[in-house]
């Protein structure tokens, strides 16, 4: 399953109207990209879209305000899910803040995790979605694709219905890559998603279908 990661309304229409993407992710880093001030006013343009799905990020990592904020994003609509980072810049495990929020009955995305080991402590907590940051975990060192395979027995083990979530997605070869694993969502920027279903044999092979369907007739 294909998601958006975008915060410009303008794009999450365009490409909900193909059929190709189910949901779409943002983050702060996106929203300020996007020219924007409020997370909460982008989310609202987003779920306008009619999109069925919007995760969107909490920004303070003050645990008792990104309770608050995790608290009002979920509010705005049934269709919002709460990404938490599972660290801090400090680099503090956020995991009492998640299995507060958890508990609250928000469905939660655990994000920000660049290692098998964060993403296997990330699983204890049974969050609805757990989040891998493809290209920065292989700029770690660390195979992401044997990240996802390795999490997802894990899964599989403790019988937890957590979804599996890429995100950090640079090229268009990522997003193959990403769906070769046993992951349950993928999430692509629109330039790399456009490039990913451009190539050149089949626009070569559409031009020639033109061509010969000249002087034909329905």
């Amino acid at each position: 399953m294909l998601y958006l990661d975008s915060a410009t309304a303008g794009h999450c229409i365009d490409w909900l109207q193909t059929g190709l993407i189910h949901g779409v992710t943002t983050n702060s880093t996106l929203v300020a990209k996007a020219g924007a001030t409020s997370v909460s006013s982008t989310v609202k343009r987003i779920l306008d879209s009619g999109t069925a799905e919007v995760h969107a990020q909490v920004l303070s990592e003050a645990d008792a305000d990104a309770y608050q904020q995790a608290m009002a994003l979920a509010s705005l609509d049934p269709r919002v899910r709460v990404k938490i980072p599972f660290v801090t810049s400090a680099g503090r495990c956020r995991a009492g803040l998640i299995r507060r929020v958890r508990d609250a009955g928000v469905k939660v995305n655990v994000t920000v995790c660049t290692s098998r080991a964060e993403l296997y402590a990330a699983l204890l907590l049974q969050p609805e979605y757990l989040s891998l940051l493809w290209c920065r975990t292989r700029d770690a060192g660390e195979d992401p694709a044997q990240a996802v395979r390795a999490v997802a027995t894990r899964r599989s083990l403790t019988s937890t219905g957590t979804r599996l979530v890429i995100g950090s997605i640079r090229e268009p070869a990522d997003v193959t890559a990403a769906l070769d694993t046993p992951c349950d969502i993928v999430t692509v920027p629109p330039a790399v998603l456009e490039q990913w279903i451009d190539h050149p044999r089949s626009v070569e092979m559409a031009r020639q279908f033109v061509t010969d369907a000249e002087g034909l007739v329905a």
